[in-house]
């Protein structure tokens, strides 16, 4: 496991009980997210899942850093670099590459979801989210996390490419699902709908 993931989780301590915590969530609300998103169940959990993982990642407070030596989180971060992540930054495992995976799946789920007018709103929606947690981050103190403008690039570019991602796969996805019908239910439409023929 790479220092720097090895680093953010023992920074986390709750991370796990967080993570298993949106795990049960996801499949709890799966069957009345699914129909609303127009999608399978597997998606739904997926998407939901998803977002309990960037909440849990994001906004629990950090404790490996001492609140002396930073009394206010993210002065002046918003005037940081802008620039996307080069192919260097998404070599190995490290922040810029972590960022960026931790929004992949949020939108592979997205690019799934049906009709396409609901995944882009929900799409849109998405991309307001790491402004958000950046906003979290900076008024909030006490979480001790650094707001970073480099964060929210890298997190839209994870959701673009798992956009991406779901949107060149699904029609792959929709053609391996579609499974034959068995050869005694095709060649008797009535055996396959349970109607026998009654005996002479």
């Amino acid at each position: 496991m790479s220092g720097q993931l090895v680093q953010v989780l023992r920074a986390m301590p709750l991370f796990w009980p967080g993570a298993l915590l949106s795990s049960v969530a996801a499949g709890v609300c799966a069957p009345r997210v699914a129909p609303r998103l127009g999608t399978g169940p597997v998606t739904a959990f997926c998407l939901v899942l998803a977002l309990g993982g960037i909440a849990v990642t994001t906004l629990l407070a950090d404790i490996t850093t001492d609140p002396n030596a930073m009394r206010r989180f993210g002065a002046g971060t918003f005037a940081t670099d802008w620039t996307p992540p080069g192919p260097a930054d998404l070599a190995g495992f490290n922040q810029r590459s972590l960022n960026v995976l931790l929004f992949a799946p949020l939108g592979l789920a997205v690019a799934r979801t049906r009709p396409a007018r609901r995944a882009v709103g929900l799409a849109a929606a998405a991309a307001v989210l790491p402004f958000v947690i950046e906003a979290v981050q900076y008024e909030v103190v006490w979480l001790m996390r650094a707001a970073d403008a480099q964060d929210i690039v890298d997190n839209l570019c994870g959701l673009l490419a798992g956009v991406l991602a779901g949107t060149v796969t699904r029609p792959l996805v929709r053609r391996t699902s579609r499974l034959p019908a068995p050869p005694d239910a095709a060649a008797d439409p009535a055996a396959s709908h349970g109607e026998f023929p009654s005996r002479a």
